[in-house]
């Protein structure tokens, strides 16, 4: 019996998901995606939780670190979420809860840019490729996205369409809220929140604390205990993820509690409570921000310290093309007129600031 080595079990393991063992590594967001894709072809719907145990649970062993395995699971779902190749959806059945989220696997389907370039998106049965076997080994994994770029004049939507692939229009797959001031913002979902009962005392409430560094995400949440003001937060429920809320506190007690997603919002959770917080931070005078670094070839690299809404995600994963985050949370590169044009679009959609030196 031949014993694999572990650089061995990672080359089986990417190649079982229909990848090239000699460019992509497993530890990596296109292996990740790949997986979570096929497991979402044979799970879909399915909570959240449940899609990310299928990857996680038999990667764990072949990772150097759980830990880090787990955050690049859950960071390539959200990543997928927002690119539209899954869809999360709050289903129809009050025995499920009001608060439940179920992810879909999203139809095989097709952006076009007016370069001709496609990107992929949504899942097939089973999670196999929805691709024909050129077009399948013409793919370019990037992150979790998956363009394709023609040769030539030709037509790759023309190719898709015959596949069965769906054309989603440019404007529809980007659609996005109505543009906002932030003050304007804020006092809206204040107005909100004041009309709020008093709620009932939720356990182990975690906030956004507004003071911490706006470039370390993570270290900006705290616990409740003790806080004064309004805050953006997460708080636990029976079943299914934690909730994200808009919480008004008076030394740690909850005096009036918003809870996220709005209803009959068409928006995720955290893309309302992300919002708000970009929101909160600008209204406060020290808004959240991006910066930029020189690429290659003359592309501009525009690096995020902190998660934003799918819509804004979706807007520049067709523009750009998602690279490898140093030191930031996500970045995108973009030829030097789009860069422009987003940088703008991230100051007065999302209210960021640049903080280039």
């Amino acid at each position: 019996m031949n014993l694999l080595s572990t650089a061995q079990m990672h080359s089986r393991a990417v190649e079982a998901l229909g990848l090239d063992p000699n460019a992509i590594d497993l530890d990596t967001p296109e292996a990740v995606s790949a997986a979570l894709r096929r497991a979402a072809g044979l799970l879909c719907p399915c909570a959240p939780t449940t899609l990310k145990r299928a990857v996680t649970g038999p990667l764990e062993r072949l990772s150097e670190s759980v830990d880090r395995l787990s955050e690049l699971v859950e960071e390539t779902l959200e990543a997928l979420v927002a690119s539209g190749d899954l869809m999360e959806i709050k289903p129809t059945n009050p025995e499920l809860g009001p608060h439940q989220r179920l992810v879909f696997a999203g139809p095989p389907s097709f952006v076009r840019r007016t370069s001709g370039s496609v990107l992929v998106l949504g899942v097939a049965p089973d999670g196999l490729s929805p691709l024909g076997g050129d077009l399948t080994q013409r793919v370019e994994y990037v992150n979790h996205a998956r363009w394709i770029h023609p040769r030539g004049t030709e037509d790759l939507g023309a190719l898709l369409d015959q596949l069965g692939l769906l054309e989603v229009s440019a404007e529809s797959w980007l659609k996005a809220p109505k543009m906002e001031a932030a003050s304007l913002h804020v006092d809206r979902l204040g107005a909100m929140l004041e009309a709020q009962p008093p709620p009932g005392e939720p356990e182990r409430l975690l906030v956004i604390e507004p003071t911490e560094p706006v470039t370390y995400y993570k270290g900006r949440w705290s616990n409740a205990s003790e806080r004064t003001g309004r805050f953006v937060g997460r708080r636990p429920q029976a079943y299914g993820a934690d909730l994200w809320c808009f919480v008004e506190l008076a030394r740690g007690q909850v005096r009036r509690l918003l809870d996220f997603p709005l209803a009959n919002s068409r928006y995720r959770g955290c893309d309302e409570a992300w919002c708000l917080q970009m929101a909160l931070d600008a209204v406060a005078g020290h808004p959240q921000c991006f910066q930029t670094r020189k690429g290659v070839d003359g592309r501009v690299v525009i690096e995020f310290f902190s998660p934003v809404p799918l819509w804004s995600r979706r807007r520049w994963d067709f523009v750009g093309e998602p690279v490898a985050a140093t030191g930031c949370l996500f970045a995108y590169s973009l030829g030097q007129a789009e860069a422009d044009e987003e940088m703008e679009f991230a100051r007065k959609r999302l209210w960021l600031t640049d903080r280039t030196s």
